[in-house]
């Protein structure tokens, strides 16, 4: 299950991936950094990249849009995971202001139009179905005690 949630083929566009997995960007690192710490509290990094078309992007001045949904637990302690999910969003929001905005005054590469965290008792079906992923599931099911995986 470990491996097969690793290595699964992605849903993103190779570029977009390529963006965020870059050694000089680290971008998918600071991702699960920001996740990691809560554990069971968050339940999924949803991803909607270029509001669900496919474009083909050349170019780092040719941007996907990004917009990121923190996904968190309702139960047992609701504030405790909303808490979780917004400092993560913060957190994921400062990584890519600091490595794709700052430095030029000007989005490169991925601008990330929002990142916000949300309660899965309150994500409509709607929504969700226009989302789309961001596999850490070999995080969930490497760590000790192996947290939760959501179901496909």
């Amino acid at each position: 299950m470990w491996l097969a949630s690793r290595y699964r083929r992605s849903a993103f566009p190779d570029e977009f991936e390529r963006r965020l997995t870059s050694k000089e960007l680290k971008l998918a690192e600071k991702i699960a950094k920001a996740v990691k710490p809560h554990g069971e509290l968050i339940t999924g990094v949803f991803f909607d990249v270029d509001e669900g078309e496919d474009l083909k992007r050349e170019g780092p001045d040719d941007t996907y849009v990004l917009d990121i949904t923190i996904l968190h637990a309702a139960d047992p302690d609701f504030m405790k995971a909303e808490a979780a999910a917004m400092k993560a969003a913060q957190n994921i929001e400062s990584a890519f202001n600091e490595k794709l905005f700052i430095p030029t005054k000007m989005w490169q590469q991925i601008e990330l139009r929002s990142c916000e965290a949300i309660s899965e008792s309150v994500l409509s079906y709607q929504t969700f179905k226009q989302l789309k992923r961001w596999r850490l599931e070999h995080m969930s099911l490497a760590a000790e005690p192996q947290q939760p995986v959501l179901p496909e």
